[in-house]
């Protein structure tokens, strides 16, 4: 079928739409379904109140559709929402997209949008139906109860009825009107999990500028996202609307996060908050990566948990009047980088909370580090019951720590500025502070035989500066809990529950 133009007008209360499409042209259609469609161009003219929009792209493709099942999905209202879902086609592109916006004066360009195997079912409002419902509740101040229950009702059908094997744009640009500003963006995808492979959102190449201003990130992901959890969730409302929502209700609409992660941040722009002379100073920055996991919940809170940051560069304002920044350039630091990992995640069958990591570090500073054990962590800390979950936690015991301190400069730089301002030398101070060390740890911990052993290692440690490793266990096998905190009149009085080591390395 050959059709060199057709345009298709539609009009929703004010809004009017016209779509022209030059030199179609559709091949080998069995039974409704085209193994080949080609549009040389299309132009999209959307008018409203007080805007316009106008889409114009150039040649287009679609392959393997199947009209049928795309007619059913937009007429037929199904009786359920158990119907399988059905490939409406197998692979479309679009190049050369140009979307002009009238009323903020926004331009965007796509070099080519494109996508493959995207299936779908009807929905018991119909798919027409819903956009219906959509604009109609989208136009009201406020819902009544009912339109709320139906609306989540249609969000919930919705949600679950297309699945989207990749979706993908390349070479986007953004540019505002009238303004010296613009953004590319080099790729976005969206990767549908199938089997054992998770979803992924992606976002890669980004780069906005202005007149004096510069951001530039590599690359956006979110792998192993789910709203599963949310759409049954939302499935076991009953016809409850958001008023009526109780702790476990809540909990159940929580979805699952996945992994997100940012690499490859450059930032440089201008910091109108310090002034340097007459020019205002720059903010200038760069993160290696920046990673969040948050999964395998248990009632909405995520029992495995990661937040990375890595190589956190900044060049230090030299005019700053925050107390930290000048104090990191009298030690000599003209930039900083650092930095930092908490890890830790629930092993359900030994209720035990394995705290993987905690650490800080920062270039020719060094770094601290601390990992340990939690046992007695039942499933009921996770409760959506705010008793039973406090109850659980203050069962749950240390069983566990390990520090680990490790000097990478810091501590002879300090040693050399202090010394200047007492008008001695490094080592002298150095002696004084490594005699001193037992006596101000027993003063603080009391006299004890573990404050020996951790007065003696600090003294080491500032005699010798490397890795400093303290443990502590409580010498009762069932843990140290939160019980015996409280309990503890004094500080002083946990030390003797516990067997400390430490070495010097």
């Amino acid at each position: 079928i050959s059709i060199p133009e057709a345009v298709v007008r539609q009009q929703v209360g004010t809004n009017t739409q016209t779509v022209s499409y030059r030199n179609a042209i559709l091949t080998d259609i069995t039974e409704g379904r085209i193994a080949s469609m080609t549009v040389e161009s299309t132009t999209v003219d959307a008018k409203s109140a007080d805007a316009t929009l106008q889409i114009t792209s150039g040649r287009s493709t679609v392959t393997d559709m199947d009209t049928r099942a795309l007619a059913d999905l937009y007429e037929t209202k199904a009786e359920n929402a158990s119907a399988p879902l059905t490939q409406i086609y197998g692979a479309f592109s679009v190049d050369n997209m140009n979307i002009t916006e009238s009323k903020e004066g926004v331009n965007f360009k796509i070099a080519r949008f494109s996508g493959r195997d995207f299936r779908a079912r009807p929905i018991r409002d119909s798919w027409s139906g819903a956009g219906e419902l959509i604009r109609e509740f989208g136009q009201k101040d406020k819902l009544a109860p009912d339109e709320i229950r139906r609306f989540l009702a249609l969000y919930t059908d919705l949600m679950g009825a297309f699945d989207i094997g990749l979706m993908e744009a390349a070479d986007l640009e953004i540019k505002p009107k009238g303004k010296d500003a613009s953004g590319r963006i080099s790729r976005i995808a969206y990767m549908g999990g199938a089997g054992s492979q998770p979803a992924e959102l992606r976002l890669e190449g980004m780069d906005f500028s202005g007149k004096d201003n510069r951001v530039k990130v590599a690359t956006v992901s979110l792998t192993g996202f789910s709203i599963a959890p949310t759409l049954e969730g939302l499935k076991g409302l009953q016809g409850k609307t958001p008023d009526q929502f109780d702790q476990a209700t809540i909990r159940s609409l929580i979805p699952t996060l996945g992994t997100l992660q940012v690499s490859g941040l450059d930032v440089d722009v201008l910091d109108e908050k310090e002034v340097k002379g007459d020019q205002p100073e720059r903010i200038q920055f760069t993160l290696g990566k920046w990673e969040v996991t948050a999964d395998k919940p248990v009632n909405g809170i995520p029992t495995n948990i990661r937040i990375e940051q890595s190589n956190v560069a900044l060049k230090l304002p030299q005019n700053s009047d925050d107390e930290f920044v000048k104090e990191l350039f009298a030690l000599g630091y003209t930039t900083l980088d650092a930095s930092s990992l908490v890890a830790a995640t629930w092993n359900e069958a030994a209720s035990e909370i394995a705290l993987k990591e905690v650490s800080v570090q920062a270039q020719d500073m060094g770094s601290v580090s601390l990992t340990g054990l939690i046992g007695n962590a039942t499933r009921d800390l996770f409760s959506a019951d705010n008793g039973t979950a406090l109850a659980a936690a203050v069962g749950a015991k240390a069983k566990s720590v390990d520090l680990v301190i490790e000097d990478k400069g810091l501590l002879s730089r300090y040693l050399a500025k202090a010394a200047k301002e007492q008008k001695t030398s490094p080592e002298s101070l150095r002696r004084l502070y490594a005699s001193a060390a037992p006596t101000v740890i027993a003063s603080m911990i009391g006299e004890s035989e573990q404050a020996r052993t951790l007065g003696q290692a600090v003294a080491r440690f500032i005699t010798k500066p490397g890795k400093l490793t303290i443990n502590a266990q409580p010498k009762n096998p069932s843990g140290f809990g939160a019980m015996d905190l409280m309990l503890a009149s004094d500080p002083k009085d946990i030390l003797p529950k516990l067997n400390i080591t430490a070495k010097v390395e």
